[in-house]
């Protein structure tokens, strides 16, 4: 048993020297062989068995190869939270990773649980910096708003908001993304004059960014548009429509966001019964995005 403790040690450490190389075919060959040693060299409860679940799928995760990864993350997370003592930092490494998967699979429930418990590992460590905290609480709220737990969403996105303002600043542009969240969290929820304060604010953070990220401004102006649309008051919906697609069309390739931007302007123009205006810039937004 001994020997194959030390072999494992051994393998473990080529296996660092091959990743830091970048190379990965042997570097999963290496690890293949250490977790078969690693089930036999140590019980099913053991950090070493954990981390060799880990860092298999660490290589996995670089390739791209997320299904695979996620499995060998589940295994892991499944084996250190059987130890005691409870491994915080282990288990924030392995549970913010998999939510992160998750999404990818759209599993609201898996995702939401896995940030939940990343949250409470964080917060047990204690020295997770700012601005991680406050993206997964940002994740979190996203992934409550598309499952329907309005109360838990608008929870997690001013906690969220909270954190950054005090690490970052009122003036940030993480904190303009937050208020971005929370503002289209309200406009669904026809809260109306806070989704127009967050807008706003956003929006002003946005525009007086240095480096101006022009992308994020035509997004703040947009979603502005479309409180007002939804409130009925298509002058300023209309006037913001208009700044947000003459925004993007100042970048050389616009993201799909500026067709939406199009699209939800021309919605507004068909039912004012300007249809002849709506297929005018729909067919020049198609045009500029297709690179004519």
């Amino acid at each position: 048993m001994k020997g194959e403790e030390n072999l494992w040690r051994i393998l473990n450490d080529k296996l660092e020297m091959l990743g830091a190389a970048g190379r990965l075919e042997e570097a999963e060959r290496v690890a293949t062989t250490a977790l078969d040693l690693a089930r036999r060299a140590f019980p099913s409860d053991h950090p070493s068995l954990a981390l060799s679940y880990e860092r298999l799928g660490l290589i996995c995760d670089q390739q791209d190869r997320l299904p695979e990864a996620a499995t060998y993350f589940k295994k892991a997370l499944e084996i250190i939270g059987r130890i005691e003592p409870v491994d915080a930092r282990a288990i924030y490494r392995l549970a913010r990773r998999l939510a992160a998967l998750s999404e990818v699979k759209s599993d609201e429930e898996v995702t939401i649980g896995l940030y939940e418990k990343a949250i409470q590992a964080a917060t047990t460590l204690g020295n997770i910096p700012h601005s991680e905290l406050g993206a997964l609480l940002n994740n979190l709220a996203l992934a409550c708003r598309r499952q329907g737990q309005k109360e838990n969403a608008e929870r997690y996105y001013l906690e969220a908001l909270e954190i950054y303002e005090k690490q970052l600043g009122s003036k940030h542009s993480d904190v303009a993304a937050v208020l971005n969240n929370l503002g289209v969290f309200y406009t669904n929820e026809r809260r109306f004059e806070e989704a127009e304060r967050a807008h706003q604010r956003a929006l002003a953070i946005r525009q007086n960014a240095k480096p101006t990220l022009r992308a994020d401004v035509a997004q703040s102006q947009c979603n502005l548009a479309v409180l007002y649309h939804s409130r009925l008051d298509f002058t300023r919906a209309e006037q913001l429509y208009r700044e947000s697609i003459g925004t993007w069309e100042t970048i050389e390739r616009p993201s799909e966001d500026y067709e939406i931007a199009v699209g939800n302007y021309a919605d507004l123009l068909r039912s004012l019964g300007k249809n002849r205006k709506a297929a005018s810039i729909e067919a020049r937004a198609r045009k500029r995005r297709a690179g004519g």
